[in-house]
């Protein structure tokens, strides 16, 4: 039986809500991959989650903290009967005119550069991050009737980013640290992948990004990471469809030159041999 329930839905306080296991799903989906319409920070107090990230698949378990970022395609793959959790999603428009903007914009851009993006803290620690959200909570349902309600709203913000990195920061730097040179070309050409595959499938522009040898750059990625640099890229780019015909109406032509494809014959082709059916067919599996 799912514990718990929070509503901020029908919040005024429009540019942050806090989601429960019973109403995750009204932002996200399950079953298969989607593109976040909001950066958020997912708790888990209970139970597990099983949760794809472009190419890399976590298991989400009790206090722990998953970092959701809009650049990536995710799919929820499981969540157990007894998940209590929350999800807090905010836009970017609030983190750049909330008070104290410089300051907590470069604690955001340290976050959103965290090699690491699946903690598991201590249940006192997270007890600490569950009641700071929590209240949070409160004062999103109750904004309109509280005076400085977005003053107090954004402090308890701030308390949880400034929180998240006092954790996320450490790790991250120790998990770099204990990398090998081939391993950090690997993790650099990813994080390429992720900020430009809409742009280029050339495994030369990546290689020129790095300063290395095509020839070079694949033998790493692929002596690192069992996959071609192109099988990484092609991993992105199928993810990114699959988010796009499952969730939006966008005409399968159009779709086709967002990817960077030559035409819509091209991109049903490439579709169909990773999936086994057409784009069309994809597509008619989902209420649209």
């Amino acid at each position: 039986m799912l514990q718990g329930n929070i509503e901020t839905a029908n919040s005024s306080f429009i540019h942050v809500q806090i989601y429960d296991q019973q109403n995750i799903f009204d932002h996200a989906n399950f079953g298969h991959p989607y593109r976040p319409t909001r950066s958020s920070f997912l708790f888990v107090k209970k139970g597990k989650l099983r949760i794809r990230e472009q190419i890399n698949e976590f298991e989400i378990i009790e206090n722990s903290i998953f970092l959701i970022d809009v650049k990536y395609v995710y799919e929820i793959l499981e969540i157990s009967p007894d998940a209590e959790l929350r999800l807090l999603s905010y836009d970017r428009n609030f983190l750049e005119t909330a008070s104290f903007k410089l300051h907590r914009l470069k604690v955001y851009r340290d976050l959103k550069t965290q090699l690491q993006r699946n903690f598991h803290i201590s249940k006192q620690e997270l007890e600490i991050f569950w009641t700071n959200v929590e209240s949070l909570g409160y004062y999103l349902e109750h904004f309109d009737e509280i005076e400085y309600g977005q003053y107090i709203i954004e402090n308890y913000f701030n308390i949880i980013l400034y929180h998240l990195v006092s954790v996320a920061t450490p790790r991250s730097e120790d998990s770099i640290n204990q990398m090998t040179s081939q391993q950090k070309i690997t993790y650099k050409f990813v994080m390429l992948v992720s900020d430009y595959y809409l742009e280029t499938k050339s495994v030369q522009f990546y290689a020129d990004k790095l300063q290395l040898s095509i020839r070079h750059l694949s033998t790493v990625v692929k002596d690192t990471s069992g996959k071609t640099p192109i099988e990484i890229i092609n991993e992105f780019i199928f993810n990114e469809a699959k988010a796009q015909l499952s969730t939006t109406t966008l005409p399968i032509k159009q779709l086709a030159t967002k990817l960077q494809f030559s035409d819509q014959y091209a991109f049903a082709h490439f579709f169909k041999k990773h999936q086994g059916i057409s784009p069309t067919q994809y597509r008619k599996m989902f209420k649209l």
